[in-house]
């Protein structure tokens, strides 16, 4: 996996996120150092175990030709941003600290330790909303699996939350040879009111929306959000975002075993909303939050605001 001179932290050797005693502070140097003399047996470690374990099979080097995931600033890359990001030390709680834990989820899942990765999800992992083996068994379909983690956003805070976004580029290759890049943004949250654990008061990943690159050929629309569910049927979480007639923008986290529509704005919940019964195409409602649509077009209805066009942003 490649890192991109937006994140120059890496600690992949513990494949876990750092134990921490408050808000102590971590010298990125020593980390990288300390990551440069191990990252060439991370991925030899326990991998059999690992991989027994879960039901899984980690994605296999490969002699076919080297993937090419777009740059930094072409369609399908990263954001292209050049502010310069510090090189001094920071705090498991910050926001670099939350790209940190990005870093070693991807790191985790090309090395083929999906429980370590699943485990950086909420809840323990339920917040993936994929048991251990399924988890495990979503990434049979790679031959080889990696990404690219950009500079983390601003953190946001919300009812004794506090939350932040790091985009993500991944470039894998499938079984059958095909490559498949993706880009997108895991969403990560830590808890901040006062009784929280201190567990609940680290990073864990919140959301993950990845969709086809542009251009890349990508895997196919509709794709889970990330976690690497199989393309056969109808996938259990799927993401979309939409531009409204105003200019606004919100994204969608339709969950199709629960039958709900989770409405965000900027990495945060808004709205739960629970599927309906439509004649066709889409309809959820939750309170004066209501969302219909059929293809890339959706009306939203929010409290106190008439309803608006919006349409799928591709």
């Amino acid at each position: 996996m490649r890192a991109v001179f937006l994140v120059p932290f890496l600690c992949l050797a513990a494949c876990s996120q750092p134990t921490t005693t408050g808000n102590s502070e971590v010298d990125i140097n020593d980390a990288a150092d300390r990551a440069q003399g191990d990252i060439s047996t991370y991925n030899k470690v326990d991998n059999a175990t690992e991989v027994a374990t879960n039901g899984g099979t980690a994605p296999a080097a490969t002699d076919e030709p080297p993937l090419a995931p777009a740059e930094p600033g072409q369609p399908g890359g990263l954001p292209d941003d050049r502010t310069p990001v510090s090189e001094g030390k920071f705090t498991p709680d910050s926001a670099q600290g939350a790209a940190n834990v990005v870093q070693i989820y991807f790191a985790s899942i090309e090395g083929g330790k999906y429980a370590a990765a699943r485990a950086l999800w909420g809840n323990g992992g339920a917040d993936s909303k994929m048991s251990p083996a399924a988890f495990s068994g979503s990434f049979d379909k790679y031959k080889e699996y990696h990404a690219n983690i950009g500079g983390p956003g601003e953190i946001e805070g919300a009812a004794g939350s506090r939350y932040v976004s790091v985009p993500v580029q991944v470039y894998a290759r499938l079984k059958d040879g095909r490559p498949d890049y993706q880009t997108g943004t895991v969403v990560l949250r830590r808890t901040v009111v006062d009784g929280s654990t201190p567990e609940q008061r680290k990073w864990h990943i919140y959301s993950i929306d990845l969709k086809p690159a542009p251009g890349k050929g990508g895997a196919k629309p509709g794709a889970d959000s990330g976690t690497g569910v199989g393309d056969s049927g109808t996938p259990p979480v799927v993401s979309a975002r939409y531009r409204c007639m105003d200019g606004t923008k919100f994204g969608v986290r339709f969950d199709n075993r629960a039958d709900t529509a989770a409405i965000t704005r900027n990495g945060r919940i808004v709205a739960t909303l629970d599927g309906q019964k439509p004649a066709s195409g889409i309809w959820y409602k939750q309170g004066r939050y209501e969302l219909r649509g059929k293809g890339d077009a959706a009306t939203l209805t929010t409290p106190g605001q008439p309803p608006i066009a919006c349409t799928v942003i591709r």
